[in-house]
């Protein structure tokens, strides 16, 4: 047998400025995310061919809740939540009838008759063939969770107001056989093989026995679960298949839905099933567990275990034999479904039950010819220039596998993504447009019966799509206001600090990371600005006067706020204009930048002049009039005073500080007057004062 290896060289002696991301699929986990048809995925992580599948019938209901063989290859279904009843048979889905009450967990065939249970009525139901409906017998139970016959009796294993209970019903009478108050109810029965039967509970997860001779119940396994859902026996081995949190969703009547592409992992977290086998001497042993998947069915099947799961319905094996130590367990088959929650024999191949959509498969043990596996979507932060996968495979003479890549701008392939590119050859970079989401695919196939290829793994190659900076604005602070990342400097309270700036000084010293003081002729900006790839950035800044030539300040800054000293700058109207660039963590010719050029702002350090200054008596007080002028900025307040250390606010004769010269008069009372010389004060925006004095009466 020839076989070939797919997987081309690696580059060597390259080394790149900036890690590129890769992602590598080679493990069991790593191939979690992914949709499988026919594809086996071993619990080593390779992927070969499965068994086959195939969908057999639909049923428009939605869910399937209980199932069990005809005897003829087909199977007896009950549907939805109206207590319908169908008949798979010859490829074909026919109702049966419908029982009033609830939804019905669990059926067993009596002779050619079907013995059904729905909640909440505390009954048990004969249905004939032709979908005549007849009571079977009253029983303590009002949820029965499992049915099975015992010659001419029906075991009935569910919930009741004491607790847990388990009754033998036969036509027209029942029994409590036995009672367990401190759990929720029975949820899963199956024969011993010595005339007894083994439970399993919802509450504390108990795995019980049942033995006839004096009616003994007796506890084997106190799981760490809250519940056993599925029991299988084989060779005098106990299976059991235990949960979190499944009884109560099948109590509502609404399962959950089928994981999307991109569920969120739950590795790592508390796990949510396992299956757990108990030997002839009542040894447990755990042999497989899932963080993701629920187990609602357990069969014993051509030599494995199979655990039917949700919530992606994949058909797990476990081996049973030697094979189990090189190859412990493997991910058989995926239905497409949410559940696969019942396994019924049908000649020498196997119904499957999935739900969510309904529907019957049927699984062979002759190999599937092809199968798919589309991997979980590959995200980018936040776009990206996808390369080359490389492929490891082995392809014995007669066996192939492809494989093809497709890229989309939502979280869900949908008409807006790229076609699936032709079958690349490993290492084939695809042409293919940037984008944020991509996806390949893996197509084996095989022309042997019995032949299969054999993957153990892909790498992903992709490069992140560099995008400029993206500005919000900049914030221009108020004039004196300093941010740096040193200690305040010692003149802080010095200068007498307007109002409106303390309130952005916290007590005057520190605001974070950021130490925040007050400084005549400082001015700050604080930078909102963000890099789309989480890049570093750095910050080049000039200072654009309304005329003349830009002042550089600062190349490479690396804070996102700045302050400077304005006093060797003349007064006037700037701009600063910031440059952002990703240069510190991009390579030289990937770098980008994006420039924000701010709002005019004023710079001025030139106290106003005070003129016309006059003072003269007038009736009871003083008549004070004086013009403010600003050559550069807008006049914000004045004050007239006769000591010089209590000061009395005014306001222009307009009433209003809105221009650079303001005109004032006043008539202060003589009370509020101590002496004959007066003090007046002006200050404009940028904090620059000029103070006056005049004798009351001179000229």
């Amino acid at each position: 047998m020839r076989w070939m290896k797919l997987l081309l060289p690696a580059v060597l002696g390259m080394t790149l400025a900036a890690d590129q991301p890769t992602a590598t699929f080679s493990s069991f986990n790593d191939w979690l995310g992914a949709e499988t048809r026919g594809v086996r995925i071993g619990a080593d992580g390779t992927l070969r061919l499965a068994p086959s599948l195939r969908r057999v019938a639909q049923i428009p209901e939605g869910v399937i809740w209980a199932a069990v063989p005809d005897g003829a290859g087909g199977a007896y279904l009950s549907a939805g939540t109206e207590g319908k009843l169908f008949h798979y048979t010859g490829g074909q889905v026919r109702p049966v009838g419908q029982v009033k009450g609830g939804i019905v967990f669990a059926m067993a065939r009596l002779g050619q008759d079907l013995i059904v249970a729905p909640t909440g009525e505390g009954k048990l139901l004969r249905v004939a063939p032709n979908g005549d409906v007849k009571p079977f017998a009253d029983i303590e139970a009002k949820v029965v969770w499992a049915l099975a016959v015992d010659g001419d009796n029906v075991l009935a294993a569910g919930g009741a107001e004491r607790g847990a209970v388990l009754v033998q019903a036969r036509a027209g009478s029942s029994r409590l056989l036995a009672s367990l108050p401190d759990e929720t109810a029975f949820t899963a029965l199956v024969a011993d093989g010595q005339g007894g039967w083994y439970l399993g509970s919802h509450g504390r997860g108990l795995v019980l026995r049942y033995n006839r001779q004096g009616d003994h119940l007796e506890t084997l396994m106190d799981t760490p679960f809250e519940e056993v859902r599925a029991l299988a026996v084989a060779d005098g081995q106990l299976f059991i298949g235990a949960d979190n949190g499944l009884t109560p969703k099948f109590s509502t009547g609404q399962l959950e839905r089928r994981e999307g592409y991109l569920q969120a992992s739950e590795l790592g977290t508390a796990t949510r099933s396992a299956v757990i086998r108990m030997d002839r001497d009542r040894v447990p042993e755990t042999l497989w567990q899932s963080a993701q998947s629920q187990v609602y069915a357990l069969t014993v099947w051509k030599g494995q275990l199979l655990v039917g799961t949700g919530n992606r319905s994949r058909i797990f094996g476990i081996p049973l034999g030697a094979d189990r130590r090189t190859d412990p367990f493997a991910s058989l088959q995926e239905l497409g479904t949410a559940q696969a929650t019942a396994f019924l024999p049908s000649g020498g191949d196997l119904l499957v039950v999935g739900s969510n959509p309904a529907e019957l498969h049927l699984l062979s043990e002759a190999q599937a010819t092809e199968g798919t596996l589309e991997s979980r979507i590959i995200k980018a932060a936040p776009l990206a220039d996808w390369g080359r996968a490389y492929l490891t495979a082995e392809t014995p003479q007669g066996t192939k596998v492809e494989l093809q890549f497709r890229t989309g701008s939502t979280e869900t392939p949908d008409a807006t993504w790229s076609p699936w590119t032709p079958p690349l050859l490993s290492g084939e970079r695809p042409a293919l447009p940037p984008s944020r989401f991509a996806q390949f695919r893996l197509r084996l196939s095989s022309t042997r019966g019995g032949a299969t290829p054999l993957v153990e793994g892909v790498t992903l190659h992709w490069a992140p799509r560099n995008l400029a900076p993206v500005w919000e604005g900049v914030d221009i602070m108020p004039p004196g206001l300093i941010i740096t990342r040193n200690a305040p400097p010692e003149d802080i309270g010095i200068e007498r600090v307007p109002l409106e700036t303390q309130k952005l000084i916290p007590a005057l010293g520190y605001a974070g990371a950021e130490k925040r003081s007050f400084r005549r002729g400082g001015q700050s900006f604080v930078f909102r600005v963000n890099d789309p790839n989480g890049d570093t950035l750095a910050f080049d800044l000039r200072l654009i006067p309304d005329h003349g030539a830009p002042l550089p300040l600062e190349k490479g800054w690396k804070e996102k706020f700045f302050s400077f000293d304005t006093l060797p700058v003349p007064d006037g109207s700037y701009r600063l204009e910031i440059t952002a660039t990703d240069a510190p963590t991009e390579p030289f010719n990937t770098a980008l930048t994006s420039l924000w050029l701010t709002p005019p702002f004023i710079i001025d350090h030139t106290p106003p002049a005070i003129s016309e200054l006059s003072a003269t008596s007038e009736g009871g007080g003083v008549r004070i009039r004086f013009t403010g002028k600003d050559e550069t900025s807008i006049l914000k307040e004045a004050a007239v005073s006769a000591d010089g250390e209590h000061w009395l606010q005014i306001v222009p004769d307009d009433r209003v500080f809105d221009q650079q010269q303001e005109r004032f008069d006043v008539l202060v009372p003589r009370d509020l007057v101590r002496g004959d010389r007066i003090l007046v004060k002006v200050v404009d925006q940028n904090n620059n004062e000029q103070t006056a004095a005049v004798t009351v009466g001179a000229k």
